[in-house]
């Protein structure tokens, strides 16, 4: 029973890699060449783990391969975002022409009113 988990687990993770190469193999080469070469390290790492010889099937070194092929898979998606962020900086959040904006609601806000002159102790404003 076992043995079938992990040849399912083992399809998945393939199929996965599948869509994931097919995706990456689409995206636009970034800025930086040094992102392209760690996606083909990636790669090559991918390719040598379906690879390595397992010495007890029974045990799929102890799903350690999956887990290293499912994480390489996740540091490849993140190369590609940072190619992404590379080609396509996020805008400037400034607002055009220079003007500040204006506060929630729309409205400026009023100035505080002017405080009141203080009346005199015992309540009577003094006679002039």
């Amino acid at each position: 029973m076992q043995n079938t988990s992990i040849k399912r687990s083992a399809v998945l993770v393939a199929g996965a890699l599948s869509l994931a190469g097919a995706f990456f193999a689409g995206a636009a080469y970034a800025a930086d060449s040094k992102l392209d070469a760690a996606t083909n390290l990636i790669t090559q790492a991918v390719s040598a783990l379906k690879a390595a010889e397992n010495p007890d099937p029974k045990r799929e070194f102890g799903g350690h391969r999956l887990e290293a092929i499912g994480l390489l898979v996740r540091a490849q998606g993140e190369i590609l975002k940072a190619k992404q962020f590379a080609d396509h900086p996020p805008q400037d959040p400034s607002p055009p022409g220079g003007k500040d904006p204006k506060p929630p609601g729309g409205k400026d806000p009023k100035p505080p009113p002017p405080p009141k002159d203080p009346k005199p102790p015992g309540g009577k404003d003094p006679k002039p």
